[in-house]
């Protein structure tokens, strides 16, 4: 039976860290993948009053940048982001296992089992 994690956290023992990353044009993405690419339609300049304003299209990969992937991304059958409840992603035991240095040379690295056991040490 799930156990909603902010029902037994107390709020000042939890800490909230952003680890998102600004979404544009330089943003990084998985390698063979589309980056964002911005196309500006209108500006305040290029348009008429009463409607004068800024409207921009954006192309992008589902994957491009901080985001969650839900089970069916991975497993057939899987439940799919719509069906996941906010309090199952809030309070949840975790560890930031910094590999930052091992991707520089390898895009697709995996984080291994003694890197995991290291970071505990």
């Amino acid at each position: 039976h799930f156990r909603p994690a902010l029902n037994f956290l107390e709020p000042a023992a939890m800490r909230v860290c952003d680890c998102g990353w600004v979404l544009d044009e330089d943003a990084p993405q998985w390698p063979k993948v589309c980056g964002l690419s911005r196309t500006v339609l209108k500006t305040p300049e290029t348009s008429a009053a009463p409607a004068a304003r800024s409207k921009q299209a954006f192309s992008f990969n589902g994957g491009s940048g901080t985001h969650v992937d839900a089970p069916a991304h991975f497993v057939a059958g899987g439940r799919t982001i719509e069906q996941l409840r906010p309090e199952e992603l809030v309070g949840v035991p975790l560890a930031v296992v910094d590999v930052a240095a091992v991707c520089e040379g390898d895009s697709d690295h995996a984080v291994t089992r003694a890197e995991l056991e290291a970071d505990e040490e």
